[in-house]
Order: C-alpha cells, then sequence, then structure tokens
C-alpha cells in the first residue's frame, strides 16, 4: 500500500459529492456517514480503508 493510492483514494471520496464521513476501500465509496463511530463499523471485512470527511 503506497501513500500515492491513499491519495487517490481520498480524491474518489471528494470527487463522490458525498458530504460526510466517507469509507472507501480499494478506490470505491463503501458509505457515507453522519457519525464517524457507524462508519467503523460498516468496516467489517479485512483490507484497507480510507475514511474521510468531506464537506
Amino acid at each position: 500500500m503506497t501513500e500515492e493510492n491513499i491519495e487517490k483514494w481520498i480524491k474518489v471520496a471528494k470527487r463522490s459529492g458525498k458530504k460526510g464521513w466517507v469509507l472507501v476501500k480499494e478506490g470505491k465509496v463503501v458509505g457515507v456517514f453522519e457519525e464517524r463511530k457507524d462508519a467503523i463499523m460498516a468496516a467489517k471485512e479485512p483490507g484497507v480503508y480510507v475514511l474521510t470527511f468531506v464537506e
């Protein structure tokens, strides 16, 4: 996992047009949540996720 991939995933979250906590896995938006804890609970499958807040 490289820093470049993480930066790309953050860009995917920002370009999604969604507002709130955006959860991204493998370059795809998994979900958007109002509460951070809900996003963390949604990351159930093994793998690398990026969680970022988009305004």
